[in-house]
């Protein structure tokens, strides 16, 4: 299913085959992502065009052949290079379930190998990964899929993922202070909230829990509150409820306020998505116009 506004071009799909992944082929162009994370880790191959990145601090530059690999939660943001934009093809799936796909055991406190992307440049495995996608979006041979869909996972694996980045872990006061945090932030999307409410919650000091925040998420506690509402949205969306009631229930202001953040964040608006994830075709104009 594709839709189309202006000059951007998306399609999404779901595969159960691929361990419970969805897929995307997109063309963009004069559109920017804001900075986002998403739940799942994040594969996507330039076919055409280049996007300048943003995440960890660092800008960098991925072109047609690249793959661009992030673990969930990776905050991220691109914009293209020039007016021709970039086009891709994206697979989100949980790191976990790859694992799983290839009969490893996880480690002992139940983790798997992170990616050691961000930029793979490796045409082998570029290969196989447009040719899993191509398959999937086609529905061709169901076998074919399964065995080149291994291969990439053995190949990933193998050459480009790490343990863990080894780090100085933070003051067991800020650690226990970010997860409260998260978890007041989870439970007040639909309330406009402060950062001394939010400190309040987690036992420190305003200033000292913003830097604590940002220096272990990688975004500020409002940025997470922004993502964390997408993300409850989109769980709402899958279990099809009425978008009104999805912005509502996710904090935003009202609908068309959720479908701005939701295009700034995921490339399409909630109605294309919601009927991407229940299989049925709809035309991009008329989306834009319902929602």
């Amino acid at each position: 299913m594709t839709h189309r506004s202006g000059r951007v071009s998306v399609k999404i799909w779901r595969a159960d085959d691929l361990g419970s992944a969805e897929l995307l082929r997109g063309r963009f162009a004069d559109y920017a992502y804001d900075v986002h994370t998403h739940d799942k880790a994040c594969f996507a191959l330039l076919v055409r065009g280049a996007i300048r990145i943003r995440m960890r601090g660092l800008e960098f530059v991925a072109r047609a052949g690249d793959l661009f690999a992030i673990d969930a939660e990776e905050p991220h943001a691109g914009w293209p290079v020039d007016g021709d934009g970039w086009s891709l093809r994206t697979l989100y799936v949980e790191m976990k379930r790859l694992h799983g796909l290839l009969g490893v055991a996880d480690g002992i406190d139940g983790s798997v190998p992170t990616l050691a992307g961000p930029i793979i440049r490796d045409p082998e495995l570029a290969t196989l990964f447009r040719e899993v996608h191509f398959c999937s979006e086609t529905a061709g041979p169901s076998l074919r899929r399964g065995e080149t869909y291994l291969n990439f996972i053995a190949r990933l694996f193998s050459r480009y993922t790490r343990e863990g980045i080894t780090c100085e872990p933070p003051l067991a006061r800020e650690d226990r202070a970010i997860r409260l945090a998260k978890d007041f932030l989870d439970h007040h999307l639909d309330e406009h909230v402060h950062l001394k409410d939010i400190a309040a919650a987690a036992g420190l000091p305003p200033f000292r829990l913003f830097r604590a925040f940002e220096r272990a998420t990688g975004m500020s506690p409002h940025a997470y509150q922004r993502q964390a509402r997408i993300r409850f949205a989109t769980g709402l969306i899958r279990l099809g409820h009425p978008l009104r009631h999805v912005a509502a229930a996710a904090g935003f202001a009202d609908q068309a306020h959720l479908t701005r953040s939701f295009r700034r964040s995921l490339g399409v608006t909630p109605g294309v998505y919601q009927r991407a994830i229940a299989g049925r075709p709809a035309d991009w104009r008329a989306a834009i116009d319902r929602d």
